[in-house]
């Protein structure tokens, strides 16, 4: 069981870069810049620029961020490299 319990703690750390970067393409892809706004006083954003900062941001914050095994109750010796 340690193995599954691994592998998953694995792909559930990993989930965000590819929400990331499927963010990014599907933004890229479905968006287009200058259409659609959000006023904030003054201030008048694109959408298609906040929504792809957001998305590099949390691409960003997951590939800097690195697996520990001990963070899910799992010991070094257990882990795999």
């Amino acid at each position: 069981m340690a193995k599954w319990f691994r592998l998953h703690t694995k792909i559930y750390h990993y989930h965000y870069v590819v929400l990331g970067i499927a963010g990014i393409a599907a933004t890229v892809v479905f968006a287009t810049p200058g259409t659609d706004f959000v006023h904030l006083g003054p201030l008048q954003l694109d959408l298609f620029y906040i929504s792809l900062a957001l998305f590099a941001a949390l691409l960003a914050l997951s590939v800097t961020d690195e697996y520990d095994s001990e963070d899910y109750g799992l010991d070094s010796s257990d882990a795999e490299k």
